[in-house]
This record gives C-alpha cells, sequence and structure tokens, in this order.
C-alpha cells in the first residue's frame, strides 16, 4: 500500500465495539439515542450536538457537530454525516474532523430487552494526535472508555433501568503499512 504524503504516514487509526444490554424495549432506547441533540443532557462527556445540516426524514444527510471530552485536557471536534439509518436498527455515519472514520450503532430486541452494538473506526484527524508517543494508544483507549462508561451511566439514569456492559474489544490500534 502506497500511501500519498507524509502526513498521511503518521495516522493511527483505532477501532472500538462496545455492547450494552438493557431490559428496555428497543424503540425506548432508539428514541433516546436516535434524537442527537439531546445527548450532552444525560451523556456526560458530549459538550455539545449542533445539527448544521438536516436530511430527510429518516434523519439520512444530517450532519452533526460534536464536541466529546472526557478526563484528558482536549475537547474533540467532529461532525458526523449520518449516512444510514434504519428506523429502531441502525445509526451509521461518518466522522471528520478530529476523529476520521466510522461510526455505527445497532439496536437489536435480545433477552427481552435491547442489545446496543458501537462500532467505531476511526483515525486521528490532527497531526499533534499522531506523534509516536508510547502512551498515545492507551491515553487513547481510556478516554473512549471513560465516555463509554458515562454514556451507559446517562442512558441508565434516562431509561430508569439498568444498562449493562456486555463486552468490549478494548482497542486494537492499527499502524498503516508502508512501501517504498
Amino acid at each position: 500500500m502506497k500511501l500519498k504524503n507524509k502526513e498521511e504516514e503518521a495516522v493511527a487509526g483505532y477501532r472500538f465495539l462496545t455492547v450494552w444490554w438493557t431490559p428496555a424495549a428497543t424503540n425506548q432506547v432508539w428514541e433516546f439515542l436516535a434524537n442527537y441533540a439531546a445527548w450532552p443532557t444525560w451523556w456526560r462527556g458530549i459538550q455539545s450536538v449542533e445539527v448544521l445540516r438536516r436530511g430527510d426524514e429518516s434523519g439520512v444527510g444530517t450532519i452533526l457537530r460534536q464536541r466529546w471530552r472526557s478526563r484528558v485536557p482536549y475537547t474533540l471536534l467532529f461532525d458526523l454525516d449520518m449516512l444510514h439509518i434504519e428506523g429502531g436498527k441502525l445509526l451509521d455515519g461518518r466522522a471528520s474532523g478530529d476523529l476520521e472514520g466510522a461510526c455505527r450503532w445497532t439496536f437489536a430486541p435480545v433477552d427481552g430487552g435491547t442489545e446496543l452494538h458501537f462500532n467505531v473506526d476511526v483515525r486521528t484527524g490532527r497531526w499533534w494526535m499522531n506523534l509516536p508517543i508510547p502512551f498515545a494508544s492507551s491515553v487513547v483507549r481510556a478516554s473512549f472508555k471513560t465516555i463509554m462508561d458515562w454514556g451507559r451511566e446517562g442512558l441508565e439514569r434516562t431509561l430508569g433501568v439498568p444498562v449493562e456492559l456486555r463486552s468490549t474489544d478494548g482497542e486494537r490500534r492499527m499502524m498503516a503499512v508502508f512501501e517504498e
């Protein structure tokens, strides 16, 4: 694989999978997660979600500007373009900005409740985020875990029922392979 320029050579990529389960009905969980603009009211760490463009009646084409901050003293700013939405089943978007890549929520009725999968496959979008610092991957992993823990706790408070962490694959860091 031949990359186009030096900036692309240093880009770090991250893949995360988080799975939650709640006894709440899928349509109830969907109502809260499909209402992006309200996330900051219940999801600690998401400082703001601004609708830059409204999409069609399903929400496809909506662009959301989000600001996320965990315990690390830096706020991630990125836009999320909603590419595919299936009511009650799927929220699929493409991020650009401090994070670039794919973010996907899937919802499924499981064990009398709802199982949610949050898949993230992103790379960092700023040059300084890609510096070869030995502990950078650990900081990114811990920040993502913190944000997701806060989200699970907030959803639990909002729904009024438990939201369990079923699994997480942690984080797998990918580095680009280069040809000379």
